[in-house]
């Protein structure tokens, strides 16, 4: 904790952060602590068994172990641990919308923003250092991913209904989960239970190669003409990757390398329940 608050305070003396960047980290109060360059790292400390348990478990899968929370039910960011890296939790749903309240404002990011203006700390094992970063961590999180899966493709799910598993009747038209005024979000993950969790009841699976994933990464689309972009950050203790759509596209990453669909039984309902093999 001591190296991470060291490196909050880096990143305000480099200016590779501003003060709402800290905001997607840390509460008001520290915020302004923060964005002085005098963050003390007893301001997220908890205890130490947990700590340990918590870094042992991100070896595997993101952990979020730092809340923001307004009254213990509700939460509003903070940070996850992932194999030594320390992502800004829930960055996509914080600023797509905002956030309200003294304890976390946050104000709603356009596209450009959500794409770019992302903070995360990388972690040296070499150097025992974090280093602040702003941008998209898309590529050092799909590093992990494929170090993980060990091959040049990654596998990833996505939890839905049965209208929506159809690639023409999911890109017809935006979705809820949104990227500016034009475009929305095929969100998925590499976590298979997760998934499931948000399966209703169906669960999709495709194999994706890297390389067409970081080719994607590369811009934005404007129209449906150009491939559409890819977000990747960390919600709550899994991955999430959103491949970004124009309404009525014929395309997408996710949906063109589609494997399978599998039905998750105690979700099901009436007919649903034969609409594809059961979920293992």
């Amino acid at each position: 904790m001591i190296k991470l608050a060291a490196a909050f305070n880096d990143a305000a003396s480099s200016g590779t952060f501003e003060t709402e960047n800290f905001r997607d980290f840390l509460y008001s109060n520290d915020v302004k602590t923060a964005s002085k360059g005098t963050l003390r790292w007893e301001s997220f400390a908890g205890d130490e068994c947990n700590l340990i348990r918590t870094i042992n478990e991100s070896l595997k899968n993101p952990v979020y172990f730092f809340w923001l929370t307004g009254d213990g039910l509700n939460s509003f960011g903070g940070m996850s641990l992932y194999k030594g890296d320390v992502f800004a939790e829930g960055f996509y749903y914080n600023r797509s919308r905002g956030v309200e309240g003294n304890l976390f404002p946050r104000r709603a990011y356009n596209l450009s923003e959500l794409q770019n203006k992302q903070p995360w700390f990388e972690w040296d094992s070499s150097t025992k250092k974090f280093s602040a970063r702003l941008g998209s961590p898309a590529q050092r999180i799909l590093g992990h991913i494929k170090n993980d899966q060990g091959r040049e493709s990654v596998t990833l799910y996505r939890g839905t209904d049965t209208t929506f598993s159809n690639k023409a009747s999911a890109l017809a038209s935006l979705n809820s989960f949104t990227f500016g005024n034009s475009l929305g979000g095929i969100f998925t993950t590499p976590s298979y239970e997760t998934a499931k969790g948000w399966a209703s009841p169906v669960v999709l699976t495709s194999i994706i190669n890297l390389k067409d994933i970081y080719s994607s990464m590369m811009s934005v689309p404007k129209s449906s003409i150009k491939t559409p972009g890819v977000y990747v950050g960390i919600e709550f203790g899994y991955v999430e990757i959103a491949f970004l759509y124009s309404a009525g596209d014929e395309n997408n990453l996710f949906f063109d390398n589609l494997r399978a669909k599998c039905v998750v039984l105690e979700k099901a309902k009436g007919a649903d329940s034969a609409f594809a093999p059961p979920c293992k």
